[in-house]
């Protein structure tokens, strides 16, 4: 826990402007205590879920956890939430459908604005010890069609866990307008997208780091949306992925998935390559934050401050 500290403490330094913790009980330590030693050895880094969902924490200790963080921080806090997987596959059960992401969102929002809500089983209840309205921007998660149509509806945020080749991006912000078109919310929507990241010495050492990563997202994917060996990949790596090594740095589903798709849903290479590939990212309209997942756990992991003074050194710096 002093460790991950630290490393917000230096992505801080280097200029990160937030941290994502994520939230996978079985996986991960306790997000929310995480979260909380981040924010102390802090002064201006977001620190958010990366990303919570509905079904194991009653919208009422979350919005109750969020408030306490903002109090904390000074308001430094981010809710971001999706249907859950690692979390709940875990543990048996099926991910949360999006209808009820969208009555959580509803439920904590009421409840950080201090309102009175009325749960499920009718019960009413409001968090009597807020001095007032907290305000803890909320941000979805999405993966498909209609969850991202829903973020763009409905969040402060989206982050888009769907590729960052060209056209795998600019499918996902076709679905975010479409969304925003109806969108309740009068507050600019911030769009991030995801990105496993690996600097190399060689393209294939980069690509080996996050191949893992890259089999996460892909096993939430419609098969449909690729073609040939692609297509053939994303469906034998969902018919064998083992959720009990979704945080692993090399399980065995990871060698289905080919370098053609880490290509197009990772930013890993050598450091020139790195520099021209972020560039292009930061610079393609309706993207205003890269989230960057490193693999650091695991045999022959590079220790995370090593893997962020490089960054800054290598890539970030010169461009």
């Amino acid at each position: 826990m002093a460790a991950l500290a630290s490393h917000a403490a230096l992505a801080e330094r280097i200029g990160f402007d937030s941290v994502w913790v994520i939230d996978s009980q079985l996986l991960c330590r306790e997000v929310t205590i995480t979260l909380a030693a981040i924010l102390a050895r802090t002064t201006h880094l977001l620190a958010a879920t990366g990303v919570t969902q509905p079904m194991t924490r009653h919208a009422s200790v979350m919005a109750s956890a969020m408030a306490s963080l903002a109090e904390m921080s000074g308001n430094r806090a981010v809710m971001g939430i999706g249907t859950g997987f690692s979390s709940l596959r875990t543990i048996g059960r099926k991910a949360a459908p999006i209808a009820a992401v969208e009555t959580y969102i509803d439920t904590v929002r009421r409840l950080l604005a201090r309102e009175s809500v009325r749960f499920d089983n009718e019960t009413e209840g409001s968090l009597s010890w807020l001095d007032g309205p907290v305000r803890v921007p909320i941000v979805i998660a999405a993966t498909g069609p209609s969850m991202t149509r829903a973020a763009a509806r409905i969040a402060d945020g989206a982050i888009l866990h769907q590729g960052l080749s060209p056209d795998l991006l600019g499918r996902a912000l076709g679905w975010v307008a479409e969304g925003a078109r109806i969108r309740d919310l009068a507050d600019p929507l911030e769009i991030s997208c995801w990105a496993p990241y690996s600097l190399g010495a060689s393209p294939a050492e980069a690509r080996d780091r996050v191949r893992a990563r890259v089999a996460g997202a892909l096993v939430n994917v419609q098969a449909g949306w690729f073609t040939g060996a692609e297509r053939d990949a994303v469906e034998r790596l969902q018919a064998g992925y083992d959720v009990g090594h979704h945080a692993s740095a090399a399980p065995e589903h990871a060698a289905i998935v080919p370098d053609s798709l880490v290509d197009r849903y990772a930013l890993a290479g050598t450091a020139s390559e790195l520099r021209e590939r972020f560039a292009a990212l930061l610079d393609q309209p309706g993207i205003d934050r890269v989230i960057l997942t490193p693999q650091v756990i695991g045999a022959g992991a590079r220790p995370l401050d090593t893997v962020l003074r490089e960054l800054e050194r290598e890539v970030l710096s010169r461009i």
